[in-house]
């Protein structure tokens, strides 16, 4: 009786299951370590380009505003990375984005709502107030991780995920 509970649930002889259990536990650690830390290196860029963005409306003095949206990704690919996604704004598709692109999208000043999305990969919908000349800066990516790849597939419409910047 000298075998670990755990060994007999898993049937081995206990040392090569737990260090089994350990390696696993590692990788996993190791993953979400880095897709982690790929995806906070977007919000830098997406923050530059706005600002740009912005001084530009300065110096051109428009009266309309601007959505600008960049899309981001990661290292690995859970779905959907290859895809176009289309940009509705206020349930009228003005345009698409894809991956590693950052687009620029003028509106009327007021409130908006939009949506990205093709076919059944689609984000919720997102409101936003624009003033006159004011950009106002979203990014967005697919999902990061299995547990979030597993609760799209039931609920579409958290395939793609959207943040203000």
């Amino acid at each position: 009786m000298s075998d670990s509970p755990i060994a007999g649930l898993l049937g081995g002889s206990g040392s090569h299951v737990v260090q089994i259990i350990i390696a696993i536990v590692v990788v996993v650690a190791l993953i979400s370590y880095f897709l982690l830390r790929a995806g906070g290196r977007g919000s830098g860029d997406v923050r530059a380009a706005a600002e740009a963005a912005r001084q530009r409306n300065r110096e051109e003095a428009t009266s309309d505003a601007t959505l600008m949206l960049a899309r981001t990704s990661f290292g690995i690919s859970l779905g959907g990375e290859g895809e176009h996604w289309d940009i509705a704004i206020d349930g009228t598709v003005v345009g698409s984005i894809a991956t590693k692109e950052t687009v620029e999208v003028a509106v009327s000043p007021g409130h908006h709502t939009f949506r990205l999305g093709a076919g059944r990969h689609r984000s919720a919908p997102r409101s936003f107030d624009a003033a006159q000349g004011e950009v106002v800066a979203f990014s967005c990516h697919g999902p990061r991780l299995w547990p979030q790849l597993l609760a799209a597939l039931v609920k579409p419409d958290l395939w793609i995920t959207l943040r203000r910047e």
